[in-house]
Parts: C-alpha cells; structure tokens; sequence
C-alpha cells in the first residue's frame, strides 16, 4: 500500500481555471513534484488547509504547498496548523509557527546571518512613524506588517512622505504589529533573488524583478521571475543560512538582497509555503522528492517495533 502525502493548497486553487496562467503554474508544479514522488513509491493528494472531512489531528504526511491565504485567516490557520501531528510535517512544526511571523529576522540575526536592517513596532506603538525613522537615520523606509504576504499592506516611504503617513499608519498599528526597515535601492535595479534549499543542497535560483515605476517583486504588481544562474557563492550562502537555523528545515527558500556595501542580506527565509519555481528548473524536483522519502524513512526507521 503506497504512502499517502497530503499536498496542501487553499481554496481557490483546489480546481484549476482554464487559461489562468497562475493557477496552471500550481498545477504543474504539484504534477511534478507529486510524479517524482510516485516513482517513489508515493500517492499525493491536493487538498485545501480548510476541508473539514479531514481528521487532521490523525494526519499521515502533510506537505504545505499553496496556502497563501494564511495571512488573510491568520486565527484560523494557526488553529489548523496546531491539530497536525508534529510529525506529520515535513517541516518541522515548531518551525512553521516560528515562520509566520517576521519577527523571526531578528532571530535570524541573532545567529550571524546578515539581514535587512529590522525594528519591530510592536501594536499601538506611541511613537510617531517618522520620529522612528528619524532616529534610525532612515529617510526611505519600507514598512509592513510583521504578519503578512504578496505585499499586503507594504508602503514604501521617502523623505516628507513618511510624516504625512503619521495618521494613517497610527490606525494600522492599533490592529498589528509592523516591521520598519530602511529601502534597499537594488531591488529595484537588480532586484530580489530567491535560492530554493532542498534536504540542505541549494538546487537553484530565480531573480525577480519589479515593473518599471515599482518596488514590489511579485507577479501580482507586474514583477517578473528569471531563471539565475547560481554561483558558488550564492549556494554556500543559502546553505549556510538554513543550516544554522534549528531545527533543521527540510526544504524552503532563501531571499536575499544586495546591500550599497554589495553585500548580500536575507529579506525573507520562506519555510511555511514557499513558491518554488519548479517550472525553470524541474530536475530540482528530484531533491525534494529525495528528501522526503528520506524523511519518511528515517521516522519509519526510529518509530519501527522491535
């Protein structure tokens, strides 16, 4: 009887839109990841983190895919994620929860690894927006919430624009936690790039860049994505980023920015459900697939009766 793995999605991405091309990528992705599984002697299964007929408390495997909502039904989703069995996630659990917050770049800096330059404001923070600023010597920031995804609620602020944002971002704060950071100007030369680690080996590589006018990398506000070459540097920085974080994350992805000192910084360590680009390089596909089944097996191994 083959292994079961659950591929989790949301939603909207449970049945495929024809001639929508952003849908069709998730689709195509799952089918080639899920047929390097199944020369492994493994089933998958799509389903949404929201289908009630599933015991997720008694869940086998579960590998979170596409949940890109989270953010939007944040309550509900932790609540889910606490039902799964912590060994049911290839990543491990305590990971996840860690993940959904941004909070954890601090964490990250804690352990050397270079990030944007971060500050937490925590929920109805007194403080003016600009006065913080102004004592951090930024006079371009990005600010966002510390709980969020594709951009949601991201302001790119320069100069006189951050006090005439006062008012308006007092009234975000009541709600949320924020994170201020100074703006990277390379983002919007160069870009970001996004460096996929499977079971510790970083496979490859994809630069995404901004439309003309923008600062926002993402698809939804006309960025693009391009194959990129990796470079010994590049793949020893990845690695070297996921192996210092503990527990040990079995695949995820590394974001990183060029700093005006050129040097890289981690934007983002995407671990809960991170896009990854299979459709420009599907032989990667092998090594999540590998390291799944290593995982499976390695919890078979120490779980087996004597």
């Amino acid at each position: 009887m083959s292994t079961l793995i659950y591929f989790v999605t949301e939603d909207r991405y449970i049945s495929p839109i024809p001639e929508n091309t952003y849908v069709e990528n998730i689709f195509r992705e799952d089918e080639l990841l899920g047929s390097a599984l199944a020369s492994l002697g493994y089933e998958h299964k799509r389903v949404s983190w929201r289908d009630s007929s599933i015991d997720w408390a008694r869940a086998g495997w579960v590998l979170i895919r596409t949940t890109w909502d989270y953010f939007d039904h944040f309550d509900e989703f932790s609540n889910w994620l606490r039902q799964l069995p912590a060994n049911a996630c290839m990543n491990p659990k305590s990971l996840l929860s860690w993940n959904t917050d941004k909070h954890y770049l601090l964490d990250l800096a804690q352990i050397g690894i270079p990030i944007v330059p971060s500050t937490i404001i925590s929920r109805q923070h007194p403080e003016p927006l600009s006065e913080m600023a102004s004592e951090l010597g930024y006079t371009h920031i990005i600010v966002k919430p510390t709980i969020a995804g594709a951009a949601r609620l991201t302001y790119q602020l320069k100069d006189e624009q951050i006090g005439a944002f006062d008012r308006d971002f007092t009234k975000l704060n009541v709600k949320e936690d924020f994170i201020l950071q100074p703006f990277v100007s390379s983002v919007t030369s160069f870009g970001e790039l996004s460096l996929m680690v499977m079971g510790g080996k970083c496979t490859h590589a994809v630069q995404k860049r901004v439309k003309v006018g923008d600062f926002r990398v993402q698809d939804d506000f006309g960025g693009t994505v391009h194959h990129f070459t990796l470079t010994p540097e590049l793949i020893e920085f990845a690695e070297m980023v996921m192996g210092l974080i503990d527990p040990k994350p079995l695949y995820g992805r590394v974001d990183i920015l060029r700093n005006d000192a050129d040097q890289w910084m981690v934007s983002e360590v995407e671990l809960i459900e991170p896009e990854l680009w299979f459709r420009t390089a599907p032989e990667a596909v092998e090594h999540l697939a590998m390291a799944i089944h290593n995982h499976i097996q390695h919890y078979h191994e120490n779980h087996s009766n004597p």
